[in-house]
């Protein structure tokens, strides 16, 4: 969180431009960079996983 302060303290915003939910999981594709699958539990993220496109993030989101 440290580093998405610091962007955005420098002038870089995130915007995202996709979210796709499913359960406990949200696959957001920001303006800036490819996917991102967040799982959340208890009210916060708990892993954040990489994804090169969107086929990827389909399958973190249907993974068990």
């Amino acid at each position: 969180m440290d580093l998405l302060e610091r962007h955005h303290r420098s002038g870089l915003r995130f915007e995202t431009a996709e979210l796709i939910e499913s359960g406990s999981r949200v696959a957001v594709r920001f303006s800036w960079d490819g996917y991102k699958v967040f799982t959340f539990s208890g009210g916060r993220a708990v892993l954040l996983q990489d994804c090169v496109d969107r086929d990827d993030a389909l399958a973190q989101l249907a993974a068990d």
